[in-house]
């Protein structure tokens, strides 16, 4: 189907995400520095090379730019500690990544759905996962209207 919407302008993808102040790069690091603080009392260089399965140089390249934007505290062979900030932007991100993964669960996604996860939270506007966090929640409590979605999906 296709709708063709008037007055409306449109743009690139990269025009719509000029708007975004951390790249998806920095937003898959601190995510992953996030994670691994629940996990680990100290976070390494080699740590978040391991999770995130990028050579060390690029990790501390990375680990210097966003301290330098005060989201963690790097110092040379020391921890990695993120900042006030850089935990809550943190909790956002990973809480963005269970929304957009628990959504596609609830309506089938099977095949790679932690590559779709990845591709679609670095897009996601506040407004569109506010509204799958409130179908999410609607799903899960009316329970005979996801059992009839589970239904019409088999079909």
């Amino acid at each position: 189907m296709f709708f063709l919407v008037r007055n409306e302008e449109y743009h690139t993808f990269s025009e719509y995400m000029k708007s975004n102040s951390l790249t998806p790069s920095e937003e898959d690091y601190i995510e992953m520095i996030y994670r691994l603080s629940f996990e680990e009392s100290s976070i390494k260089l080699n740590d978040i090379s391991k999770s995130l399965n990028i050579k060390p140089p690029s990790v501390t390249k990375m680990v210097k730019k966003l301290d330098k934007k005060n989201l963690l505290i790097y110092t040379k062979y020391g921890d990695i500690k993120l900042t006030r900030i850089g935990k809550i932007v943190g909790k956002k991100l990973l809480d963005r990544h269970n929304t957009i993964y628990e959504f596609l669960m609830l309506i089938g996604v099977e095949d790679g759905i932690h590559e779709e996860t990845e591709k679609i939270e670095h897009t996601i506007s506040v407004e569109t996962l506010r509204k799958i966090n409130k179908l999410i929640d609607f799903l899960n409590h009316e329970k005979d209207i996801l059992e009839k979605l589970r239904n019409f999906k088999r079909d």
